[in-house]
């Protein structure tokens, strides 16, 4: 607890001192489109993730643990936000079982980092891809960590949406930010803005399954400027869903 203070004072940690010392966590705005139906809020599409993260900070399930409950203050449509959710921690699918929280957050060694990783990974449920997401940039495992848990998570979600996505991350990169300035849009789409939001949204999240987990990425990798652009997203998005060749899409990258 003494250093979940310590970096919650220092910012270098996501709302885990407040789930440790009160239990409670919240997310009370949101950019969402109440039209949109297909999308269900941010705070519903990622709570399956919280109760994994819960269950690692507060060791439900163990032998011995008391039950415990999160309160979540998190908005979305229907919910006015008189009293918090009770949410229930629920253990993530880690191979060999959750470790416990002093040997994330403590001890050393290339076989506590392999934990720190997987057990990150359960919480989104892609333990599996172990592998294949060491393999490749910090910031773009943490994208497609990311875009895998949403594209299950919300069925509505096209492969257009996805290619625009892909893109987006792809060519963010070789951008400066002078350029990413100057980008013209005749249009912006209102479903595009909502999938931001949700990405961002999803960020945070990522954000705080790190922090729990004693940090298996820098923070500095998952920062929302190393993964999204609004102007660039909105720009693949509409050529994603005109139906622009992937070569188009990429700038012949």
């Amino acid at each position: 607890l003494k250093l979940a203070k310590e970096q919650h004072i220092q910012s270098e940690n996501h709302v885990v001192f407040n789930i440790l010392s009160n239990g409670v966590t919240e997310c009370s705005n949101s950019l969402e489109d109440d039209c949109d139906t297909e999308i269900p809020g941010q705070a519903l599409i990622f709570r399956p993730a919280r109760q994994h993260i819960y269950s690692v900070l507060l060791e439900s399930g163990k032998d011995g643990a008391c039950p415990l409950v999160v309160k979540e203050w998190f908005v979305y449509l229907g919910n006015p936000l008189h009293q918090p959710e009770l949410v229930q921690p629920i253990q993530p699918p880690v191979p060999g079982g959750t470790p416990n929280l002093k040997t994330l957050w403590f001890a050393k060694g290339p076989d506590v980092e392999k934990q720190r990783y997987s057990t990150f990974l359960a919480c989104f449920h892609l333990q599996d891809l172990m592998e294949e997401l060491q393999a490749l940039e910090a910031p773009h495992a943490g994208f497609c960590c990311l875009i895998a848990y949403l594209f299950v998570q919300v069925n509505s979600l096209s492969l257009e949406d996805l290619n625009a996505f892909v893109a987006l991350i792809l060519c963010l990169k070789g951008k400066a930010a002078a350029q990413l300035a100057g980008l013209q849009l005749a249009q912006v789409d209102s479903r595009a803005v909502h999938l931001g939001a949700v990405f961002i949204r999803g960020l945070t999240t990522l954000l705080m399954a790190n922090s729990a987990c004693g940090f298996p990425f820098r923070m500095d990798d998952l920062m929302p400027w190393k993964m999204f652009d609004g102007k660039l997203f909105q720009e693949k998005y509409q050529q994603s869903h005109r139906g622009c060749s992937l070569e188009e899409l990429l700038e012949g990258n």
